[in-house]
């Protein structure tokens, strides 16, 4: 794919990968709009940085109508979208059975990206491009202790990202990136310290750098090749066992 003059969307633009996402394909000659919830002088900073093709929207993914708003929005001012990027995520370390937290991560990290996937579809004319931010953690045997919903529902949009590929193939291709440590405001209240201790734990003894994951989020986009994969970029994580 050309990504001169297409239309993206991309959740959770403010911040982390996808504000990098979000930078990279409005350099690529995209036309970005990026949604934000909270941090809203953030993305202000992000639309005035990049220009005229990066478009800001509020949207909280925890409410549906929200979700519409964004879709509306993109379907009167262009008609049309060419990308989407479902990167908004959300990660709170609670009880294991806390039936609150399931319900706020699986709505953030998996039901969002439906329902934005759908409204998406519709919107896509005779090709189109999704890619989804899961984690390592979605892959294999990869498990963290405190993390059960988080870890449960990013299996599960891995899964949502294959099925997606097998039914709108050739015309939608669908592709995930399934990061490891990465340096985003995801990791609550982590040091510096937090961030040297925790890059350690990859082979390449370091985070990973949002930008990385945005460079290979540009490749796949732009690769024809490609569907139904979930490509692995986690500092050799997954390979640490013993």
């Amino acid at each position: 794919m050309d990504l001169k003059n297409k239309i993206a969307v991309v959740t959770g633009g403010s911040s982390g990968m996808g504000k990098e996402i979000t930078e990279a394909l409005v350099k690529g000659g995209c036309k970005v709009v990026f949604t934000f919830n909270s941090k809203k002088k953030e993305a202000e900073e992000i639309a005035d940085k990049l220009g005229s093709k990066s478009f800001p929207f509020k949207v909280d993914l925890h409410k549906d109508e929200d979700i519409d708003k964004l879709f509306e929005f993109v379907k009167e001012k262009f008609g049309r979208i060419d990308i989407l990027v479902n990167n908004a995520g959300q990660n709170r370390p609670r009880e294991m059975f806390d039936l609150a937290t399931w319900r706020e991560i699986f709505q953030v990290n998996l039901f969002s990206s439906v329902h934005c996937t759908e409204k998406a579809i519709g919107l896509m004319k005779d090709s189109g491009k999704i890619l989804n931010i899961t984690s390592i953690f979605g892959e294999d045997k990869a498990c963290w202790k405190g993390l059960s919903a988080y870890g449960a529902s990013k299996p599960a949009l891995n899964n949502f990202t294959r099925s997606l590929a097998k039914n709108f193939a050739p015309k939608i291709l669908v592709n995930a990136i399934a990061p490891g440590y990465v340096k985003t405001p995801l990791w609550i209240n982590t040091t510096d310290e937090d961030f040297e201790s925790a890059g350690k734990e990859q082979l390449i003894k370091r985070m990973i750098n949002p930008k990385e994951i945005a460079d290979m989020a540009i490749a796949i986009i732009k690769n024809d090749a490609m569907t139904g994969e979930v490509v692995v970029v986690d500092g050799g994580l997954s390979l640490k066992t013993v």
